[in-house]
């Protein structure tokens, strides 16, 4: 609802009605101001929170002015007066995920004027996180993964010998959005982008430890269990040094390629029983691999900034940006993965991107 000049006198002299000196100087009510309020004018209905803001306001202008009035601005009137802010701040309030020209509708204002009134009333455009779903049953599988990572991981000597692996893709041509394509001229010039019927994409599958990452290993189909073992699981066994087959852990998801009989066994006849995977990692869980968490989202922005035309170019610039990496990153990788794993404890098994 909107103050009337009856209402804003009423509440001054409500507000100042309710002092009580108590030796220390005056105090004043709130609550009894909006039960005075409530009993004179029964039939207007406001939000506690908003009426506090309102009041304080009235008091503040009071202070300044010695008038409930508000006062005349000198030269052009603006649009944003405190009326149409008090309005602006409460609609956000109440919708915080409103867009500007849903609010610019709703308030009878410009879009350009919703803009400076949500920077005049220091509010700002926060990113929402788009997180994988979690399964009621996955928070506890998540907590229990913790625990054991912190009774058996939790060491930065054998985090240098334990491998955390995963695969993703690479499209060496983005989707064109004719929609949000556009070319300025006066004449249409009748611009043609060709785009394959199938973009052209690239496989890549790295492991990485704290001490350093072996990969990256690239492929062009579907991984079977057959695709894993034979092109990616050997030479991957082939590049590990003494230590970290006796004593490391190897990590993987619950993929069927992965955890297929055939490769569960090759896999121990490396690691024995010190694998982390179906009956281990907790399902649907991104946010606490580093492969995930950081090297995939690291690799596409360094990638795409380069102008690439060729597969060869695009497995060439991945590469390259994987032996850049350097172990000094590695080590802040797997603190961060430390703090992740705490964090997810402390959260019960819940998301935890917002809490980082």
């Amino acid at each position: 609802m909107a103050f009337s000049l009856e209402h804003d006198k009423f509440l001054l002299e409500a507000y100042f009605r309710s002092g009580q000196n108590n030796g220390n100087g005056w105090k004043y009510s709130m609550n009894s101001c909006h039960l005075q309020f409530q009993e004179q004018f029964p039939n207007d209905e406001i939000d506690y929170e908003i009426f506090s803001r309102h009041v304080k306001r009235l008091v503040e202008r009071f202070h300044n002015t010695g008038s409930v009035c508000r006062g005349k601005s000198p030269g052009r009137k603006s649009i944003l007066t405190e009326e149409v802010l008090e309005d602006v701040e409460n609609r956000l309030r109440a919708s915080p995920t409103k867009s500007l020209r849903r609010l610019s509708a709703q308030t009878g204002i410009s879009y350009g004027s919703c803009h400076k009134a949500v920077k005049k009333l220091h509010f700002h455009p926060y990113k929402v996180s788009v997180v994988q779903e979690l399964l009621p049953l996955d928070f506890g599988k998540r907590v229990q993964y913790c625990n054991w990572f912190n009774e058996n991981l939790n060491d930065d000597d054998i985090l240098d010998l334990t491998f955390f692996s995963d695969e993703a893709w690479f499209h060496l041509s983005g989707y064109v959005n004719s929609q949000n394509y556009r070319s300025w001229n006066t004449e249409n010039p009748n611009i043609l982008r060709e785009t394959t019927l199938h973009p052209i994409k690239l496989g890549v599958w790295v492991a990485m430890s704290r001490r350093r990452i072996i990969g990256p290993y690239f492929f062009r189909e579907n991984v079977t269990g057959q695709v894993y073992r034979q092109q990616i699981l050997l030479p991957f066994f082939e590049e590990l040094h003494d230590d970290e087959i006796h004593h490391g852990y190897f990590q993987q998801d619950g993929a069927t390629a992965h955890t297929s009989n055939e490769t569960l066994e090759l896999i121990r006849e490396y690691y024995d029983d010190r694998i982390i995977s179906r009956d281990r990692w907790p399902p649907r869980s991104p946010d606490l691999t580093p492969l995930d968490y950081y090297l995939f989202g690291f690799l596409k922005n360094s990638v795409f900034a380069q102008r690439l035309h060729t597969i060869e170019e695009l497995q060439e610039a991945i590469t390259n940006e994987i032996r850049s990496i350097t172990q000094n990153v590695l080590q802040n990788v797997f603190n961060n993965m430390k703090r992740r794993i705490n964090t997810c404890l402390n959260n019960n098994g819940h998301h935890i991107e917002h809490l980082l």
